[in-house]
C-alpha cells in the first residue's frame, strides 16, 4: 500500500469516525436524558400519590386525637412536615431537609418531593416524602450498543474508503509500472550517450563544438540523474544498505564537480565551503543520491545567473538557491512522491520522496525554509 494511500485512508477514515461518533454520542446522550427525564416523571407521579396518602391520615390524626397522636408511617415512604416557618414538626426522613423551595429532586440515591398543605393538619404547612430512587440500568447497555456500532462503523467504512480510494490506487499502480518499463528503456541509450560523450571530450574540439558538447553533457547527465532516481524508488526495499564511514566531504566535491557544468550552463555561481575531514557512516550510493536531489533541485529551480551556496560542517549540510521558493503549503506537502508544483521544470516529482526515505533512515534532521521569489534553503542535521 502507498504511503499516500495509507494517509488518504487514515484522513477520510478519520473524518468519517469522527462525525459517526459524534453523531452517536448525541443521539444516545439524548435518549440517556429522554430516559432520566422519563424516570423523574415516573417518580414524580408515584411521589403525589404517596403525598395524598400521607395527607388522608394527617386528616384522620387531626380530626380523631386531641391532646395526644402517633404520627403516619409507611413502608414504600417516609416522610418529614414543616410548620409555615419550615420549622420541622416531625420526620422519619433519614436526613434533615434545609431548602423546601425545591419541589422535586435527587440526593444521595433518595428521591424527595416538597408540597404545601392548606389546611394545615396537625400545623403542618409543608410535608416531605422521600422514597429510594429508582435505577435507570440503561447505561451499560447504551455503551455496549456504541461499542458495537463502532466496531460495525469501523469495519464498514475502512472497506467503503479502500472502495473509494481505488481509483487512485489503480493509478499510481499504473505510474509505478510506467515508471518500471521506462528505467529499463533508458538504460542502455543513457549509457551508450554518457561513454560516447566522454570519448567525444578526449578528443580536440573547437570552442563551438565543445560549447555544444558541454550541453549535450548537461541534458544526458539530467537524463542519467533522472534514470538513477527511478532505479532507486524501484529498488530501494530490495537492496540491504552498504553502510560504512564514509569521507563525506570528498563525497560532496564530487557531486558539486559533478554538477557542475549544469550549473556553468544557467551561469549560476558556485559557493563552495567544504570543511575537510567530515564523515559519515552510511551506505555511500545512498549519501550520493540524497546530496543529488538537493542539488540538481537547486540548479534545476533557481534562476539564472544566481548564486548556489553550499556549506559543510562536521554537523549540517546546507545548500541553498536564489530561486522562486515555494509556500508554507508546499513546503508541507514536498514529501510527498509524485508531487510537483512547478510544471514547467520536467521530472516525476519523485526527488524529495527520496530525500525523505535517505534521511528516515539515518535519523537526518532536515530543515526546509523557503520564501516564494527569494530562494529555498535546506539543512541536513546529524
Amino acid at each position: 500500500m502507498y504511503s499516500s494511500e495509507r494517509k488518504s485512508i487514515f484522513y477520510v477514515l478519520g473524518l468519517y469516525l469522527t462525525s459517526t461518533l459524534l453523531l452517536i454520542a448525541t443521539l444516545f446522550g439524548s435518549y440517556y436524558i429522554y430516559k432520566q427525564d422519563e424516570l423523574m416523571h415516573f417518580e414524580e407521579d408515584a411521589l403525589k400519590e404517596y403525598s395524598s396518602k400521607l395527607l388522608e391520615k394527617l386528616f384522620y390524626v387531626h380530626e380523631n386525637s386531641d391532646t395526644r397522636y402517633e404520627y403516619p408511617r409507611f413502608e414504600e415512604f417516609r416522610s418529614a412536615i414543616y410548620d409555615i416557618d419550615k420549622n420541622l414538626i416531625f420526620s422519619t426522613l433519614d436526613v434533615n431537609i434545609d431548602n423546601l423551595d425545591n419541589k422535586l429532586f435527587i440526593k444521595d440515591s433518595k428521591t424527595y418531593y416538597i408540597s404545601s398543605v392548606n389546611p394545615h393538619y396537625l400545623g403542618a404547612a409543608f410535608i416531605v416524602i422521600q422514597k429510594d430512587t429508582k435505577p435507570l440500568n440503561i447505561l451499560n447497555d447504551l455503551i455496549a450498543t456504541a461499542i458495537f456500532v463502532i466496531i460495525i462503523t469501523l469495519i464498514t467504512s475502512y472497506f467503503l474508503v479502500r472502495a473509494v480510494l481505488k481509483p487512485l490506487r489503480d493509478n499510481l499502480r499504473l505510474l509505478d509500472n510506467f515508471i518500471k518499463e521506462t528505467t529499463h528503456e533508458l538504460n542502455t541509450p543513457i549509457t551508450t550517450i554518457m561513454a560516447n560523450i566522454e570519448t567525444l571530450q578526449s578528443k580536440d574540439c573547437d570552442e563551438k563544438s565543445m560549447k555544444k558538447l558541454q550541453r549535450i553533457k548537461s541534458a544526458s547527465a539530467t537524463i542519467s540523474n533522472l534514470y538513477e532516481d527511478l532505479v532507486y524508488i524501484l529498488l530501494n526495499h530490495q537492496v540491504s544498505s552498504q553502510n560504512k564511514e564514509l569521507n563525506l566531504s570528498q563525497i560532496l566535491q564530487e557531486r558539486v564537480s559533478y554538477f557542475s557544468f549544469m550549473a556553468n550552463a544557467k551561469r549560476l555561481t558556485l559557493n563552495v565551503d567544504i570543511d575537510e575531514g567530515v564523515t559519515f557512516y552510511a551506505d555511500k550510493k545512498k549519501i550520493e543520491k540524497l546530496i543529488d536531489n538537493i542539488l540538481s533541485n537547486a540548479i534545476k529551480y533557481t534562476n539564472k545567473a544566481t548564486t548556489i551556496t553550499i556549506r559543510l560542517t562536521p554537523s549540517y549540510l546546507l545548500i541553498s538557491d536564489e530561486g522562486n521558493g515555494m509556500s508554507q503549503k508546499e513546503i508541507g506537502m514536498i514529501f510527498q512522491r509524485y508531487k510537483r508544483f512547478d510544471k514547467t521544470q520536467g521530472g516525476f516529482g519523485i526527488g524529495y520522496s527520496i530525500i525523505k526515505s535517505i534521511v528516515d533512515e539515518y535519523y537526518i534532521d532536515i530543515d526546509i525554509k523557503s520564501e516564494l521569489q527569494k530562494g529555498t534553503k535546506v539543512t541536513l542535521r546529524w
